[in-house]
């Protein structure tokens, strides 16, 4: 039987573990889980102090993430895949100054000593907590038979017609977007220039349909995506893709963003060792560390500059000398996301009562277009992150400024210690069967869709649902329904 023009191996040949393995792990980490939560319990009824064990309870922490990533490790041969990437960002983003606790670098102490050890060991074990129950869902959910030889493959005339639908998207969402994405990324770099990175969002944000131009130029990512994953042996296509995704990149860079450059070359290449060639792990991990280490310092030394420092070799030159230690810098700041865990844990309930869902609900309702409204209702209701940065820094919300957010804050201001949890052991097994659905996929478009989710998902381990929920649908999932109408119709 003919295959269809996709790669059909698992990125980085990863093999799948036997049932037998897939059993022993779940076993494994319910115990595991089981024991968090009894030592919860125990600390809950302050049986133990606080001060004595934050120290045993931050290596504790980083042996626990090391246990998540390593069992999905073991069941996939990689976490360069949709849920893995998801994995690592959560640990990192609200747990990576517990690593740099563990090792003695935070210099000014866990999240800059502004909490109580209290608070910080509930936040360790809420973080930690949150993460095993996202893990169970995944664990539960992800499958340990499968593989290359296990793919239904269709006929080639089938594979023909859905690659050139997919590319044919690709196509119609670069003709659509390039102008907009020019004149915003001019826009912003004027911006830029006149007042720094923080500019960006002390301007007057467009409301109703005055929003449409920036809207239409985010599909841009996207077009490079599908544009990738229909162009199997087609030069232009990848070349093209290429382009668009490193110029991007070095557009958002030179502008002060990180995360959703970074994010979206991620993406990419993942997407690229899926349908393209595969890349092994030894060719990205010197990029990937100088990405990290060199340039997300980097752009954070010259982010504020004005003018035509910007674009000064011997001014940015001097900048980078004077980042002291770019790796506990970047892990650092990467970290303080866990500080959002922390204050919400002290305003709620206290201060704020429990949500009972309703955030959710209006994460869902941003997925409509703001056609009818001059304020989107859910911008009108009020996100938990603009909640939380007016509350506790309101210098910092006045000039447009936010501290983020992460959805393992959002679930427990929704439901508390209890059903928190549980809510993101959900969201972990829905998580968990979309990635290992998606590496077990022959479909350029389905590829291509969770090329683009990825850099949401990402994001979302330091957002909150709302942002998430309209990148991943009207970017990933409109695309791609575009391409499943257009080959049932041609059919």
């Amino acid at each position: 039987m003919q295959r269809m023009m996709v790669a059909s191996y698992p990125v980085f040949h990863g093999r799948t573990a036997s049932a037998s393995s897939l059993r022993a792990i779940r076993s494994t980490h319910a115990i595991l889980c089981l024991c968090l939560a009894v030592a919860g319990l125990v600390a809950a009824f302050g049986i133990i102090d606080a001060d004595e064990i934050l120290d045993g309870a931050a290596l504790l922490f980083a042996l626990l993430a090391f246990w998540t990533l390593w069992s999905w490790y073991k069941l996939h041969a990689t976490i360069f895949d949709p849920y893995g990437l998801f994995l690592l960002s959560s640990w990192m983003f609200n747990g990576g100054q517990v690593f740099l606790e563990v090792a003695r670098l935070n210099s000014h102490g866990l999240l800059d000593g502004i909490f109580s050890s209290t608070t910080l060991l509930r936040t360790e074990f809420l973080v930690a907590l949150a993460i095993f129950a996202l893990h169970m869902g995944a664990l539960w959910t992800c499958g340990a038979a499968g593989g290359p030889a296990d793919r239904q493959c269709p006929n080639a005339a089938a594979g023909s017609d859905l690659s050139w639908h997919t590319r044919w998207v690709g196509w119609f969402l670069f003709a659509i977007s390039i102008g907009p994405a020019l004149w915003a990324f001019r826009e912003s770099v004027r911006t830029v220039l006149n007042g720094g990175y923080m500019s960006l969002y002390q301007v007057r944000l467009a409301t109703g349909l005055a929003t449409a131009p920036q809207l239409i130029a985010n599909f841009l990512v996207p077009s490079a995506m599908f544009l990738l994953a229909g162009s199997k042996g087609r030069r232009t296509g990848v070349a093209l893709s290429a382009a668009i995704i490193f110029s991007y990149v070095a557009g958002t860079f030179f502008l002060g963003g990180r995360a959703a450059a970074s994010t979206a070359l991620i993406g990419y290449l993942w997407l690229y060792s899926r349908t393209v060639r595969r890349i092994r792990v030894r060719t990205l991990v010197l990029p990937g560390l100088a990405i990290a280490f060199v340039v997300f310092p980097l752009v954070r030394a010259v982010r504020e500059v004005r003018g035509l420092d910007r674009t000064s070799l011997e001014f940015t030159r001097s900048a980078w000398s004077s980042v002291d230690n770019p790796v506990v810098m970047i892990v650092s700041e990467v970290g303080n996301s866990m500080g959002t865990v922390a204050y919400t844990l002290d305003l709620v309930p206290t201060i704020r009562p429990y949500d009972g869902g309703v955030s959710y609900v209006y994460a869902l309702l941003a997925v409509v277009p703001n056609l009818f409204w001059d304020v989107h209702p859910t911008t009108a209701h009020g996100t938990m992150s603009v909640w939380l940065v007016k509350t506790v820094q309101p210098g910092t919300a006045a000039v447009g400024g936010g501290l983020g957010y992460s959805y393992i804050a959002e679930a427990y201001a929704n439901f508390g210690f209890t059903m928190g949890p549980l809510a993101i052991m959900i969201l972990g097994a829905i998580a968990g069967k979309l990635s290992s659905s998606v590496l077990r996929a022959p479909n350029q478009a389905v590829l291509a869709m969770a090329a683009t989710g990825i850099s949401y998902a990402m994001i979302y381990a330091r957002a909150e649902t709302g942002d998430f929920m309209r990148g991943v649908v009207w970017y990933a999932l409109a695309p791609y329904l575009l391409v499943r109408f257009l080959s049932g119709v041609r059919r």
